[in-house]
């Protein structure tokens, strides 16, 4: 602009300098021409005068001067003459002018003769006039020139001022323009570091997977889309795009366009399905300059995956947390009937289903026991019942293979399974989804969902099987609740009632009104028989004995409380059918020679002191055996006692025996069934009254019960046994744990656990080597309560152990009940175990049960290869017989096994 400007100015300058000077020079020119015509006029005057005073007239030197001299005054005519713009001088002229008129006058009065001294005095003040009016025209010229110079001065500085200021303001503008031109370099070097940054930032934006763009802030224009997202939406021309168009298909801003929420230096994080991908995505927003003007910059990261695994965890664990409420639920609640309408209704609550359901197998047909529907849902239990398993022929092959039936759409069994289809369109079921319940790979059932949410029925397999692994884990906890419940209150050889189903019975009758008959039975010979003919042959016999009370009496109640002991209790029955059914029961066994009986009998008005009327019975039963073994004295058994112990009925005399050690302890090993190698011992017994002379526990520990002394027996044994401890720690011998019997009598005492803890204390016994049994009758112990003895013992140290499990005084109630080590299984369960099925059966089940409770089981009384094969069969790990060994002196056994 400046050098524009200056040449301007300069040619401006130029141009008025120098019509200045034209114009100045053309006055002075003029002024030199009216300065020469004054000259002239007055040179012209005088010549004029001198010819005249000379005679010489001269009219067009006249005319010529007064057309001067009029010219001089008006600045009008040939002569191009100037008005000078001077007072003086005009002055002047005009005086002139008058002078000249006078002097023209005396000109003519000369000619016509006049004296030309006027006239020569006329043209002496003319030629003074002509000389000041020179002088005027001169100093007016010189004023001029004066002027003009100062004009052209003036007109000089005025245009070199601002060609100064000009060139002042030129020199800032250069150092300016240099500053701004440094500037601009180094912003042009900058802009091009940027440029080139710019593009190092695009390419490795182009190249990240993720989506990224950038938007204009005001107008959405897309300013950048990296590669993947020009891939992604299709687009390579960015021109005039706008974000909203080209990323979400909308026609205007989306409606949730975070640029008003982000801040400057931080970023915008949140998620979003884009409508065009289909994908879902975590979005990173943050406000920067692009190309000079703001922007919004957004990089996407594809987390549908993520999100989806994040979905499906949180399924997971929402999964988990059902099965864990379901479990619990069916852990708390013991009945079915209870607890598995409320699993399912979680299930279907869950998948968001219309009907659960659980279907079980019997006799070949299914059977809908359980159902769940969701509101607006129709039942269809009723019409599930009593169905042929090719119902859900379908199924089946994926049952076999232990997996889930799953079905998308009903419709693909139209043509392949119609019946299937029928059933299932008629219930309005479009898919479903089955489980198989299986117990030991054998197929128990089912459980089925209708109509679950397709995202669901494709991941729904893990659920419904570990539903159904716990449903089944129920199901055979309450098989196996039922079968103890069953083995706690039945007797499995003769199907009457046992002794603790006999116990309880006879505690509930106290209460009732009216008549009742007592029969107390005891099987004649069986001992000898089981001695003689095997307990298979004693345990057909005791079968046939049970027929016959059922036949004889019924709709009674029908109790085995012993090996052969039977009591029957009839309600409500008067005293002569009472009679006519004893007599006919009589009658039976008199006309059965292989079954004999004792039969005691005792009828009353009134169930009150129940137990004082059976205990008639019972004596009246002791009588009558009395009779059978005094005609049959080669019996080996007899169930009072001999002459030869009745002493040891005197608590006195029985310390005394101790006291002189006529008592000895033996012991009989415990071996591992799968080697032979001794784990164990259990202290028995024996009685000694004179050298050579052995009586075994059987014949004399009943006396002593029944006269209650039999304590003194059992803290002797545990003493002994405490101290022999002692002696093989001293020894530096490896001892291995010892049971020890107890009775009733000796349980019932207050001080028992202390006392028995002070022993171990005294000889410094570990007491994890101390087992303590509890004996056949303990569980009938007065005043003692057995969950809390056992609970004591063993939270003392001690090892539990319930020994005769299988007799008639097994309280298996406690396996239910109670917390304890080992299970004894008697000898009546073992001696058959081999030849009966049945036997094998029973024994293999409790072996399973007690494996779940991690209850250790002992079979006792093994004398055959044969019994201990079918018992490692049966699974039991534990034995102890004369197979192995049978109870020895303890010095045998420390030689032996230790």
């Amino acid at each position: 602009m400046q050098k524009r400007i200056i040449p301007v100015i300069l040619a401006a300058a130029l141009f008025i300098t120098g019509l200045l000077s034209i114009l100045s020079i053309h006055g002075l020119q003029g002024n030199a021409r009216v300065i020469n015509y004054a000259g002239v006029v007055r040179g012209g005057t005088q010549r004029l005068v001198k010819q005249e005073l000379d005679g010489q007239p001269n009219d067009d030197l006249l005319l010529q001067l007064d057309g001067i001299l009029e010219e001089l005054d008006t600045g009008v005519g040939e002569n191009n003459l100037d008005q000078l713009a001077d007072e003086e001088y005009q002055d002047l002229i005009f005086q002139m002018q008058v002078l000249w008129g006078t002097l023209k006058d005396e000109i003519q009065r000369v000619r016509q003769g006049a004296d030309g001294a006027e006239l020569f005095r006329l043209s002496e003040e003319y030629f003074t006039l002509c000389n000041q009016a020179v002088n005027a025209a001169e100093l007016y010229a010189e004023e001029q020139v004066d002027k003009a110079e100062r004009d052209l001065l003036l007109l000089i500085a005025v245009f070199l001022i601002p060609v100064a200021l000009l060139i002042w303001y030129g020199s800032v503008q250069t150092r300016k323009q240099q500053i701004l031109k440094k500037a601009e370099a180094e912003n042009r070097a900058k802009s091009e570091e940027l440029e080139r940054m710019s593009r190092d930032l695009r390419a490795p934006m182009d190249e990240i997977p993720e989506l990224m763009y950038v938007s204009d802030l005001e107008t959405y224009d897309l300013l950048f889309l990296n590669e993947a997202g020009r891939k992604i939406f299709g687009v390579e021309d960015l021109s005039g795009r706008k974000c909203y168009k080209v990323l979400q298909g909308k026609d205007a801003p989306c409606e949730f366009c975070t640029s008003s929420k982000l801040t400057l230096g931080e970023n915008y994080t949140w998620e979003f399905t884009n409508p065009i991908t289909k994908r879902h995505y975590l979005l990173k927003d943050r406000l920067l300059p692009w190309d000079g003007r703001p922007a919004r910059m957004e990089l996407a990261f594809d987390i549908t995956e993520a999100d989806a695994e994040k979905q499906a965890l949180k399924n997971t664990l929402d999964a988990e947390q059902m099965v864990m409420e379901c479990v619990r639920t069916l852990y708390q609640e013991h009945d079915l009937d209870q607890s598995v309408p409320i699993i399912l209704e979680r299930l279907g609550s869950f998948l968001g289903a219309e009907r659960v359901y659980v279907g079980m197998i019997r006799n070949e047909l299914l059977y809908n026991d359980y159902e769940w529907c969701a509101q607006g849902s129709a039942s269809q239990k009723e019409l599930l019942q009593d169905m042929p398993l090719s119902a859900i022929a379908s199924w089946l092959p994926a049952f076999e293979r232990q997996e889930c039936f799953i079905l998308e759409d009903v419709e693909k069994l139209r043509d392949s399974s119609p019946e299937e289809y029928e059933l299932l369109s008629g219930q309005n079921i479009q898919s479903l989804a089955g489980a198989p319940l299986e117990v030991d790979g054998q197929l128990r059932g089912l459980l089925g969902v209708d109509n679950p949410p397709p995202d669901r029925i494709r991941s729904i397999a893990p659920l419904l099987q570990t539903l159904c692994y716990f449903l089944m884990l129920t199901y055979r906890r309450t098989e196996s609740e039922q079968q103890l419940s069953h083995l706690s209150y039945y007797d499995t050889l003769t199907s009457f009632y046992n002794r603790n189903r006999y116990i309880e019975d006879s505690a509930a009758f106290s209460d009732q009104k009216g008549p009742v008959g007592i029969v107390y039975l005891d099987v004649n010979g069986l001992k000898d028989m089981n001695d003689q003919k095997g307990h298979a042959f004693g345990d057909m016999v005791l079968v046939e004995c049970a027929g016959q009370m059922r036949e004889a009496f019924q709709d009674a109640n029908y109790y085995r409380i012993g090996g052969d002991e039977f009591v029957i209790i009839c309600p409500g029955i008067d005293r002569e059918t009472f009679e006519q059914r004893v007599a006919a029961l009589r009658r039976r066994f008199c006309g059965d020679a292989g079954c004999s009986a004792a039969i005691g009998t005792q009828w009353a008005a009134q169930f009150k002191d129940l137990q004082q009327i059976i205990a008639s019975a019972d004596a009246r039963m002791y009588e009558d055996k009395k009779d059978f073994y005094r005609r049959n004295p080669a019996s080996n058994r007899y169930r009072h006692h001999s002459d030869e112990i009745l002493h040891l009925a005197d608590p006195g005399v029985l310390y005394e025996e101790i006291e002189q050690q006529h008592f000895v302890v033996y012991l009989q090993p415990k071996v591992a069934s799968s080697d032979g190698s001794a784990v164990g011992a259990e202290a028995l017994i024996r009685y000694q009254p004179r050298s050579g002379s052995l009586v075994m526990p059987g014949n004399f520990l009943p006396l002593l019960e029944e006269s209650e002394t039999i304590s003194q027996i059992d803290f002797y044994v545990f003493e002994f046994v405490c101290s022999r401890f002692k002696e093989w720690a001293l020894q530096g011998k490896q001892a291995l744990p010892v049971s020890v019997n107890f009775s009733r009598c000796s349980l019932s005492q207050p001080d028992f656990i202390s006392r028995i803890s002070g022993l171990c204390r005294k000889y410094g016994v570990d007491k994890k080597y101390l087992e303590i049994e509890l004996t056949e009758t303990a569980h009938e112990a007065d005043r003692v309560d057995m969950q809390a003895l056992i609970r004591d013992l063993r939270s003392e140290g001690f090892m539990v152990s319930i020994d005769d499990f299988g007799t008639e005084y097994a309280n298996l109630a406690l396996l239910s009940t109670v917390e304890f080590d080992v299970l004894k299984l008697d000898k009546s369960l073992v001696d058959d175990v081999a030849s009966n099925p049945r036997a094998s059966t029973v024994v293999g089940s409790i072996v399973d049960i007690c494996k779940k409770m991690n209850i250790q089981v002992v079979a006792e009384g093994i004398e055959t290869e044969a019994q201990l094969s079918a018992l490692r069969a049966c699974g039991v790990e534990l034995a102890q017989g004369y197979l192995f060994s049978r109870p020895v002196p303890i010095e045998e056994y420390e030689e032996k096994y230790l």
